[in-house]
């Protein structure tokens, strides 16, 4: 009977514990999209860098290694960097605007629509669903869809005012 005390309050106090693992005041949580001054250009077919702006610590680290592997022309290695970003933040347009713009440079423009178009799902600012537009006009244009990349610019331009 009295080892049965001793299982049960042992379960108890494991499960007290347990549920107290998630409520540590150190956790780092980091906000899962860039401001827009944060993130990259896409100018001329270049990209300033991939490793800009304040993300979580691991995904700064993918980051970098993403900018090096860009810098060695490492396309394939580079998005594999940002693949493994964005799974640590699935939702993080600028994640899913540096991958399309590195599908556009791999000559990949399908793949690169599907992810900007994912990122403007995704993202709440104005600024970045802009340049992911600009980017999206260019990879339409890639593919021969004319009229649905001048349709978006068109509207585009007449935002911009």
């Amino acid at each position: 009977m009295n080892t049965r005390i001793g299982l049960l309050t042992a379960a108890l106090l494991l499960g007290v514990a347990g549920g107290l693992v998630g409520c540590s005041s150190t956790a780092v949580i980091a906000p899962e999209s860039s401001t827009t001054a944060e993130l990259p250009y896409w100018q001329a077919g270049e990209l300033a860098t991939l490793d800009q702006g304040q993300h979580h610590p691991a995904v700064n680290a993918l980051l970098q290694q993403a900018e090096q592997a860009r810098q060695a022309g490492e396309w394939p290695k580079t998005m594999s960097y940002l693949d493994q970003a964005r799974q640590i933040q699935p939702r993080n347009a600028a994640i899913f605007y540096r991958q399309g713009w590195v599908s556009a440079q791999m000559n990949q423009p399908a793949a690169a629509e599907q992810l900007l178009r994912r990122g403007l799902l995704f993202s709440h600012d104005e600024g970045l669903s802009r340049r992911i537009q600009w980017l999206l006009v260019d990879v339409l244009q890639q593919q021969g869809k004319q009229a649905e990349a001048s349709q978006l610019r068109s509207r585009l331009e007449a935002e911009r005012g």
